[in-house]
C-alpha cells in the first residue's frame, strides 16, 4: 500500500497563497513537514500536482517523495475553491491500494502497518451537525443535480459523515465508483458553480458523498480514530508539545490560523529538519527579494546554538546574538521535560527569558488587563494577558528559583493552609509553568 499527496494550486500560481494558514510561510513550511515525516515512516510515497506544485515543491523546496505524477492542471477548467476535485482526480488515478494524507497531516508511526488489510480507512467520523446543515441549506437550492445518496440528506437524522484527513484502502473499485459519482456530482452543476459557495461546496461532493456511498454499498470501513469528536472539535490534534507521545497530527480548520499553533509547528521543523527549513528561507527571501528568512541552519550549528543556550540559562546572562532562535530551539521538547519532572516529583531550576515585555494598561477608562508582548521570529509579536496570579507569580521570577522554594513562596499568598488549597495551588502553580514554557517566557533545567 502507498502513501499519497495532492497539490492544487488552483490555477492561482501565487507563492504568497496562505491556503487558510495564519501566514503562507506556514502552508509551505506544513507541506515540507508533512513530507518528511511520511517518507520517515513510509517507503513509497508519491505526489500528484500540477506544475506549479512541482516548481514549487520539487524544483525548490526540493522535497524528497518517491515519485512525482503532474496531472493536476488537467482540473484547472474548475473554480479555484473547489480544492478537493484535486483529491477526486487523485483518487480516481490509483491503480493500486493507496492511503492519501493531506498537507496538513503529520505522523511519528507507519499508517500503512495499521490498515494494510483494510477494505476502506477514513481518519474519523463526523457528526454532521448545524453547521453541515446550514451551509447546505444555501447550496442545495442552487443545485440542478442531486445524486441519490445524498437526495435525502436535508432530512438526515444520523448526522454521521467522515473526515478525510487520511482515505484510501485496498478498494480500488469503490473509489474508482466514487470518483465518478463526485465529478458527475461537480459536472452537472456547472450553471450553479457561480452561486454557491465554492469552499462549502468540497464537504458534500468529497466527504459526505463518500460516507453516503460507502453506506449505501454497505462497505466497511476502518478508522484512525474510532471515537467521534464531541460537536466536530478536534482536540489535541494540535499539540506538537506531545510529540513524540502523540504520532498523529491534523492541523485542520482553525488551528491553521492560531499563532501558537503555527509556531509550534515552525520549531519542530526547524529543529528537526534545520536544512530543509533553511531551503524554504531562501526560496522565500528569492520570491520576496529580502533577505530577512533564516537561510543558513544546518545540524552542527543548530548543535552549537544550543550548547550556547544551555550555559546561559545557567547563568542567567543571554547574549543578544541569535537570541531568539536559540530560545525557541532551546524550547523544543521542554513541555514534556517538566511533565516528567512533575509526575517523577524532582525538583528543578526555573529561569526567566528575555525577549519579552511588559505592557500595563494605563487607561482608568477600561478594564483591560496588564499583558505581556512576545518577541518572534519572522512574525508578528504574541499578546498574553496576565492575572492576578500570573503578576504574582512573575515578580517572584524576578531571579533564578527552585521550583521547591517558588512553591513555597506562593504558599504565603494563601489565605487557608489546609491540604485542599494547597493541592489546589499546586495544580495552578505547575499550570502556569507549563503555559509560560509553550509562550517561551521561562527556561527550565535540573
Amino acid at each position: 500500500m502507498k502513501i499519497i499527496q495532492s497539490f492544487w494550486s488552483g490555477n492561482q500560481n501565487d507563492f504568497s497563497n496562505a491556503c487558510g494558514w495564519e501566514s503562507y510561510r506556514y502552508n509551505w513550511m506544513s507541506w515540507i513537514l508533512s513530507c518528511y515525516q511520511l517518507v520517515k515512516y513510509h517507503k513509497n510515497v508519491e505526489l500528484y500536482t500540477d506544475a506549479f506544485g512541482y516548481k514549487i515543491l520539487i524544483e525548490k523546496l526540493k522535497l524528497p517523495y518517491t515519485k512525482v505524477h503532474v496531472v493536476l492542471d488537467e482540473v484547472n477548467h474548475y473554480p479555484k475553491d473547489f480544492w478537493a476535485i484535486a483529491k477526486i482526480k487523485t483518487f480516481q488515478q490509483q491503480e493500486e491500494p493507496f492511503l492519501h494524507v493531506d498537507g496538513d497531516v503529520f505522523v511519528w508511526e507507519s499508517l500503512t502497518n495499521h490498515f494494510h488489510e483494510s477494505n476502506l480507512v477514513v481518519q474519523s467520523m463526523e457528526v454532521t451537525d448545524y453547521y453541515y446543515q446550514n451551509i447546505w441549506s444555501n447550496i442545495y437550492p442552487e443545485l440542478e443535480y442531486l445524486p441519490k445518496e445524498l437526495a435525502e440528506f436535508h432530512n438526515d437524522k444520523t448526522n454521521v459523515s467522515f473526515n478525510m484527513g487520511i482515505v484510501g484502502g485496498n478498494n480500488v473499485e469503490f473509489f474508482k465508483n466514487y470518483c465518478s459519482k463526485s465529478f458527475e456530482f461537480v459536472n452537472l452543476n456547472k450553471k450553479s458553480w457561480s452561486r454557491i459557495n465554492g469552499l462549502h461546496y468540497n464537504v458534500f461532493f468529497e466527504q459526505l458523498l463518500f460516507c453516503k456511498y460507502a453506506q449505501s454499498k454497505k462497505q466497511e470501513v476502518d478508522f484512525l480514530f474510532p471515537e467521534i469528536p464531541i460537536d466536530n472539535e478536534y482536540f489535541g490534534f494540535a499539540d506538537f508539545h506531545e510529540v513524540p507521545h502523540k504520532t498523529y497530527l491534523h492541523l485542520l480548520g482553525n488551528y491553521k490560523k492560531e499563532p501558537a499553533v503555527c509556531k509550534f509547528m515552525e520549531l519542530y521543523l526547524m529543529k528537526n529538519y534545520p536544512e530543509a527549513y533553511s531551503n524554504l528561507g531562501a526560496v522565500i527571501n528569492e520570491f520576496t527579494g529580502s533577505s530577512s528568512e533564516n537561510d543558513y541552519l544546518n545540524p552542527e550549528f543548530i548543535q552549537r546554538l544550543e550548547c550556547e543556550f544551555q550555559i546561559e540559562i545557567r547563568k542567567n546572562s543571554f547574549s543578544s546574538g541569535n537570541f531568539l532562535l536559540k530560545r525557541d530551539l532551546n524550547n523544543s521538547g521542554l513541555h514534556q521535560r517538566i511533565e516528567e519532572l512533575f509526575l517523577k516529583r524532582e525538583n528543578f531550576s526555573i529561569v526567566k527569558l528575555k525577549g519579552f515585555e511588559f505592557k500595563r494598561n494605563t487607561s482608568p477608562e477600561t478594564d483591560e488587563l496588564d499583558y505581556l508582548v512576545i518577541e518572534e521570529i519572522n512574525s508578528a509579536e504574541r499578546k498574553y494577558k496576565l492575572d492576578e496570579f500570573d503578576e504574582i507569580l512573575l515578580d517572584e521570577l524576578q531571579n533564578p528559583i527552585l521550583y521547591s522554594d517558588l512553591l513555597n513562596v506562593m504558599k504565603e499568598y494563601l489565605e487557608e493552609h489546609n491540604e485542599e488549597s494547597l493541592n489546589e495551588l499546586s495544580d495552578v502553580l505547575n499550570a502556569k509553568l507549563k503555559n509560560y514554557i509553550k509562550l517561551k517566557i521561562i527556561s527550565i533545567y535540573n
